[in-house]
């Protein structure tokens, strides 16, 4: 009775781990501030979210095709950018990893009023790795400092080196950029990439477990 409860506890943990991807796939963002820095007319971020209960979590938004509004729901997915999965943009792993770089070093600025008018060129320089439209209305001297910023980007820049970011892309993107329910933000994880490490080992786990039980019909069979 006791080894039958044991083998029961096993399958539940299991299955545990394979439904929990998909559960940590649909998860729900609320904006909650877009911070103090404007440029253009537009609040740059860093932004602050509640994201899976979360409060004050910072994120920074690479997404100038659609608009949020603080108190502003919705779910998203969260992607990694090692697959990028279902991110917004596709799979643009160069721009993806131009603009994590970028917010890096947006991060690093941020809190400094005198850094205030870089921390708009950053974001900017986000937004034009995959719109260029967001540059319109930009004076001369801004446009000149988004440009400062891109071409710092180094050359030699992959996924691996952005293991802690994750990517927040809404769902209910219809017709993509444009039509999302909020826009597409990027937020780093704690503890070095835990989130894609966990993913990872979720999907191992379920594929020993398959794998295990296609061998064990074999046996029978046999």
């Amino acid at each position: 009775m006791i080894k039958s409860a044991q083998r029961w506890w096993g399958v539940a943990a299991l299955a545990f781990l394979c439904i929990a991807p998909c559960a940590f796939a649909g998860s729900s963002l609320t904006m909650t501030g877009a911070g103090n820095n404007v440029m253009g007319g537009v609040y740059v971020g860093p932004y602050y979210a509640t994201v899976n209960g979360v409060a004050n979590t910072t994120v920074i938004c690479d997404d100038f095709a659609d608009e949020s509004y603080i108190g502003h729901s919705w779910n998203y997915t969260a992607n990694n950018f090692s697959s990028l999965g279902s991110a917004l943009w596709g799979s643009q792993t160069s721009n993806y990893d131009a603009a994590a770089w970028l917010t890096l070093q947006m991060l690093s600025l941020n809190g400094n009023p005198g850094n205030a008018t870089q921390v708009g060129y950053l974001s900017y320089a986000i937004w034009s790795l995959f719109d260029k439209g967001a540059l319109n209305g930009l004076s001369s001297t801004q446009l000149a400092g988004v440009d400062a910023w891109l071409a710092k980007v180094p050359g030699n820049l992959n996924p691996g080196q952005f293991a802690n970011f994750l990517l927040l892309t809404p769902q209910g993107c219809t017709n993509g950029p444009g039509s999302c329910p909020g826009q597409e933000f990027m937020m780093m994880v704690p503890e070095g990439g835990a989130a894609a490490m966990y993913l990872l080992l979720a999907g191992l786990t379920c594929f020993g477990a398959m794998l295990y039980r296609r061998r064990r019909q074999a046996s029978s069979v046999a």
